[in-house]
């Protein structure tokens, strides 16, 4: 199934950046749409299975975002909603979500 057929009516993508996302243990694809931070990744060798995880924009309260290592870069983001979302990987592409979100505030 493609990331479209997750969108709602309206709904347009921002941002859409590779499988590097670390969040809960898992990898995932960021998806910025016009209304929602999105985690996308399919599952699976021979049965495929579409994992979502969604946060509406308007819920999020607050962002950080900062860097850990010095020759390898680890950008961490920090987004406060009703729960909080801690999202590492590849400091160039968590700097790229994180300036995408940043655009609605």
């Amino acid at each position: 199934m493609p990331v479209e057929d997750f969108l709602m009516p309206g709904e347009a993508i921002k941002y859409h950046g590779a499988s590097d996302l670390d969040y809960g243990g898992k990898e995932y694809e960021p998806i910025v749409t016009d209304k929602r931070v999105l985690l996308y990744n399919r599952r699976g060798k021979l049965f495929k299975k579409d994992e979502l995880i969604s946060l509406k924009i308007d819920e999020v309260q607050g962002i950080t975002f900062h860097e850990t290592g010095m020759i390898k870069k680890t950008g961490i983001l920090e987004i406060s909603a009703k729960t909080k979302f801690n999202l590492s990987g590849p400091s160039k592409s968590i700097k790229a979500v994180y300036q995408q979100i940043l655009q609605f505030f």
